[in-house]
């Protein structure tokens, strides 16, 4: 580990779900944090708004994107213009300015790869538009590292939930649904397995990693629990005690079959190993949701 100085650090997408999370966690540990997000008429596609903010950072945190993978199918075109040229605007800046870069990939990277599990060695292979995305970010960091000495992290992370998530999130849906006493709906088969890591988790490796000394490496932060989507309803259904039914309806395009996952990597390197089982997890964003009426809106 770095001496624990305090650092001037960049979050783009500071106002969502991760980036709430994130800075606080920052902060909590004496960096300075600041917040470079839509919702405050931000954009990441203005390449001087951009480096602006980067200048006299020490760190980005680039989190900003289009996550929704509904979304991103519908919108490909600005989907890419986002996640890549986004991407580009932060790496190009940080470089100028020499902050190093920790880049939120994500473990939808690998998609449906011909072995498993796997790890940071295995080839990727997405089979979404908002993967591709990600992983072109990944080649665009890369180049600015080879070619000008951007120094950056890859964090391939897992699908969080938890207080505060995305309505469009599976966990959200399932226990929203089971909530209303509606069907619970499930793309396909339901026996396609998830590494759904809660976002404690997720902050706490992802925090790490400014602290850490370790530089121009991808690392999973991820779960190493696999739960299937019928697991996942079948909990749902037990935590609220609902009567809903289990209906299946046709699968989604682009459908990632099996998530095995390991992040030894990320143990040896931070540290850091996920803490929080999958029923625990659920159990707390039940409560959560729960207590704010959210199955109401």
């Amino acid at each position: 580990m770095v001496d624990n100085k305090q650092l001037n650090i960049l979050v783009t997408g500071g106002k969502g779900f991760l980036g709430q999370h994130l800075t606080k966690a920052l902060e909590v540990r004496g960096h300075r944090v600041t917040s470079f997000d839509i919702v405050d008429g931000q954009d990441l596609l203005d390449y001087n708004a951009v480096e602006k903010a980067v200048q006299g950072k020490d760190a980005v945190y680039h989190l900003a994107a289009v996550a929704d993978l509904n979304w991103a199918r519908e919108h490909p075109r600005e989907t890419m213009d986002i996640n890549i040229v986004g991407t580009i605007n932060v790496a190009d800046a940080c470089t100028k300015h020499k902050a190093i870069l920790h880049y939120a990939s994500t473990c939808c990277a690998y998609g449906n790869p011909d072995t498993h599990p796997v790890d940071e060695t295995t080839h990727p292979k997405p089979t979404e538009i908002y993967a591709h995305s990600k992983l072109a970010g990944e080649h665009v960091i890369l180049g600015y590292a080879s070619h000008f000495g951007l120094h950056y992290t890859m964090l391939r992370l897992a699908t969080f939930y938890g207080e505060g998530m995305r309505a469009a999130l599976a966990p959200f849906v399932f226990l929203k649904q089971a909530m209303r006493g509606e069907p619970i709906t499930i793309h396909g088969t339901g026996e396609q397995t998830r590494t759904f890591t809660h976002v404690s988790d997720i902050v706490e490796g992802t925090a790490r990693v400014v602290d850490s000394g370790v530089t121009n490496e991808i690392i999973n932060i991820t779960t190493e629990e696999e739960v299937s989507v019928n697991e996942m309803a079948h909990l749902a259904l037990s935590l609220t005690g609902s009567n809903s039914k289990i209906i299946h309806i046709a699968d989604r395009p682009g459908q990632i079959h099996k998530e095995e996952i390991r992040a030894a990597k990320a143990e040896r390197l931070l540290g850091w190993k996920a803490k929080t089982k999958f029923a625990d997890g659920l159990a707390s964003s039940y409560a959560w949701m729960k207590a704010h009426n959210l199955h109401e809106l």
